[in-house]
């Protein structure tokens, strides 16, 4: 059994070295032990990673690639909870595909998209690993209506969640969640190519140019991941406030005295 050893984060790997052709291989393992079939990337395209904000590049990390099937392939990293990211994955994969249009091109040239969303805060139940797809049902039969695979170009949704995972690996996919979750590999690797991501994504085999920017970029996340949970605490605390000073002045409507309405208020708890 090999020795874990802490890799660096995969929302890093994201924005550095798996955009390097050379390292395909580790993007190829991940998607092929999730999607359970053989994926060859041929190329990345264009996505939104290039964000305006600080806040921006250090909540969202996210990578575009087509694959040997002509599919499109996002995956994204996303830290800070977002209310209304179901919505804007939705927008995303509708206009990957609407970028494979042009005028005058013939339906058949839809392109497949398929969104992969690791999720680092608690956006559905509690499951580490759930798909999202197109589903036909007959009204009438009340049965599933199945489609060719050439038929089935509709989109494919994604999303894993590391918190929710126990630590129990059972299966190729686990190894990549573990890793997700704590920046290592556990123990003896099955995964496809995960024994090439735990040589490539070796903290200690980093140059002293690729260590100084990725620590940059892990303290820069984590200021930002302070500084949003103080914007959540403080408008927490400033809703407490003002739903107090409504109650108190919903007391004084009614007639209460200042000493009732201070005896009620102590007895709140903080």
């Amino acid at each position: 059994m090999k020795k874990d050893r802490t890799l660096i984060s995969f929302d890093w790997a994201l924005k550095s070295i798996l955009r390097q052709k050379d390292n395909f291989d580790i993007l190829e393992g991940f998607l092929s032990d999730l999607l359970g079939e053989q994926i060859q990337i041929i190329d990345l395209l264009e996505s939104e990673s290039n964000q305006d904000s600080e806040e921006g590049r250090f909540n969202r990390v996210d990578l575009k690639a087509k694959d040997s099937y002509g599919r499109e392939i996002i995956v994204e990293v996303q830290h800070d909870k977002e209310s209304d990211y179901l919505r804007r994955v939705y927008y995303g994969t509708s206009k990957s595909a609407l970028e494979n249009m042009r005028i005058g091109k013939k339906y058949a040239n839809v392109k497949k998209i398929i969104s992969v969303s690791i999720v680092y805060w608690n956006l559905l139940e509690k499951d580490y690993l759930i798909k999202a797809s197109m589903r036909f049902e007959g009204l009438t039969s009340g049965k599933e209506i199945g489609i060719t695979a050439d038929q089935n170009i509709f989109a494919e949704y994604y999303f894993i969640q590391p918190d929710w995972f126990d630590d129990n690996v059972k299966s190729k996919i686990d190894e990549w969640v573990y890793m997700f979750k704590h920046s290592k590999v556990k123990g003896d690797m099955e995964a496809t190519n995960i024994d090439k991501a735990q040589e490539k994504l070796d903290e200690l085999k980093m140059t002293v140019e690729e260590r100084k920017a990725y620590e940059s970029y892990e303290y820069n996340k984590a200021i930002n991941d302070d500084v949003m949970q103080t914007k959540f605490n403080d408008g927490h605390e400033d809703g407490r406030v003002s739903e107090r000073q409504a109650m108190i002045q919903a007391m004084k409507s009614n007639g209460m005295s200042d000493a009732e309405i201070e005896k009620i208020i102590q007895s709140i708890p903080r």
